[in-house]
């Protein structure tokens, strides 16, 4: 073998042609499959197989897994230096090692795998790019891991307007019992204000578990049961808010209903009833929401966020965050913001019917209205912007809880200053009452002289409208002792 790779050399030494520098790897390959086709035929005849290398046509397996099993045996000097396979079919030999030297090619070295060693050139040496040339370059680009938390000054101060915001439910709450027997109070179904105040703090405590990642909470298992409780509060405490002001208006629009169609069948809808349509919707969101979390469980995930730009080539910067996840997030989500989504188209319609009813305590028509119109402006707002740059966690942090609490503040404001100051104002209501006889007869007497228009032939015809006015002022007047009877 020895005579005739020398051989070779000498035969090749002195020839210029392309590639004339691999001419010596082409001979080692050739000799290689002439070594492993010759032991492949040593095999087959020993070992009693009807198989002939001249049988092989490329596409017998049996003796393509023999050609394979011989070449890893493969193992001889060849012009190259030493040959021999691995398992993946990759050469085992001698490793050059070079280094660029003013734009041309040198070797520095020799990496023998069968020994395990190096052999270095002393003659040109390593020089590195660097300030010394000494320094040891790095053989990839270093990943530095950032992971993007919430700023905890901003977490502590929304958690501190929420935290205001809870106070301030409660005090409605403390207002509501502690003036519950208050014709204005009784009248504006207190139970239900204190359904629409437990709703707000649902709301404000959403706002905690939204802001807590993994630097608050560094347990994965923990962050998992965060995800979940974030579904549940914001859920459970728009229906208590908006389930509350949509029930009592309903009850408004169907007692007052009754009233303009002329019923004499007194209309009772209790407390009872209204709760009742509160839970059954509290008992569809857990159905919606046990599916969601049993099928396809919320779980915390790493999220991998757009590289920030950087300007050293050796360092690649991976940004990541945590955040939550489930298969069919969207479905589930367009189903739930489906639902609710309809329960505000139908508080709109409620707020239409009953925008005639002159009686403040007892319709929030108006207030329905302006809180739907303040949910819908805040998503329309929202949504887009934390979808767009939902890869900078404290603006979209900032951005969820202040809408969050921004949106249940004005509608906590609708349902409770107003009672607040008929309270304070000693009001009842503005709504019309028969006017008695004597005072009607004053305003007819006064009538000529505070009018140079109103003429003597004309009492008799402002009589009759008077008169009829006083039986509208009446009638209406039955209807609002008829709906406080029902709602005390």
């Amino acid at each position: 073998m020895h005579e005739v790779t020398e051989q070779y050399k000498l035969e090749v030494h002195n020839v210029i042609a392309p590639g004339a520098e691999y001419f010596t790897f082409g001979y080692d390959a050739a000799y290689a499959v002439a070594l492993a086709l010759n032991a492949s035929h040593t095999w087959l005849r020993e070992n009693g197989s009807a198989l002939r290398l001249e049988d092989y046509n490329y596409v017998t397996p049996e003796m393509t897994q023999v050609f394979l099993d011989q070449m890893d045996n493969v193992s001889y000097f060849g012009a190259t230096g030493p040959v021999s396979f691995d398992k993946t079919g990759d050469r085992i030999g001698l490793w050059v090692i070079e280094q660029v030297f003013n734009g041309t090619d040198a070797v520095v070295g020799y990496y023998d795998p069968f020994s395990a060693t190096f052999t270095w050139e002393n003659s040109t040496g390593i020089i590195f790019a660097d300030i010394d040339g000494t320094s040891v370059p790095i053989d990839a680009p270093l990943e530095v891991v950032i992971f993007h938390y919430i700023s905890l000054p901003l977490y502590i101060a929304t958690c501190a307007f929420a935290t205001a915001g809870v106070l301030v439910a409660f005090a409605f709450l403390y207002f509501n019992y502690r003036f519950r027997e208050k014709r204005v109070i009784k009248l504006s179904s207190p139970r239900l204000n204190n359904v629409i105040a437990v709703g707000c703090m649902c709301c404000y405590a959403s706002v905690y578990v939204f802001g807590l990642d993994g630097n608050l909470v560094p347990s994965r298992a923990a962050l998992d049961a965060v995800c979940k409780v974030r579904a549940v509060f914001l859920t459970y405490g728009f229906t208590l808010l908006f389930g509350g002001l949509l029930t009592k208006t309903w009850r408004v629009s169907v007692i007052f209903a009754s009233a303009g169609r002329g019923d004499t069948k007194r209309v009772n809808i209790k407390d009872q009833h209204l709760f009742a349509i509160i839970a059954m919707n509290l008992m569809l969101d857990t159905v919606l929401l046990a599916a969601w979390m049993t099928l396809f469980p919320l779980k915390s995930v790493v999220l991998n966020l757009p590289e920030p730009p950087q300007d050293d080539d050796d360092i690649i910067v991976v940004a990541r965050a945590d955040g939550c996840d489930s298969r069919h997030l969207m479905v589930f989500m367009s189903v739930i913001y489906t639902y609710k989504g309809m329960q505000l188209l139908y508080g709109a319609f409620l707020a239409w019917e009953t925008r005639k009813v002159k009686v403040v305590e007892l319709n929030d028509s108006q207030y329905i209205g302006l809180s739907i119109y303040n949910v819908f402006i805040l998503c329309a707002i929202g949504a887009p912007i934390v979808s767009i740059v939902d890869n900078q966690k404290d603006f979209v942090f900032a951005v969820v809880a202040t809408f969050t609490i921004f949106g249940t503040s004005v509608t906590l404001a609708f349902v409770s200053v107003p009672k607040i100051l008929q309270l304070k104002n000693g009001s009842v209501g503005h709504h019309a009452t028969a006017a008695p006889p004597h005072v009607q007869e004053k305003a007819l007497a006064v009538l000529p002289s505070t009018s140079s228009m109103i003429h003597t032939e004309d009492i008799p015809r402002i009589k009759a409208e008077l008169l009829k006015k006083t039986e509208e002022a009446e009638q209406l007047k039955q209807k609002i002792d008829r709906a406080a009877t029902c709602l005390a």
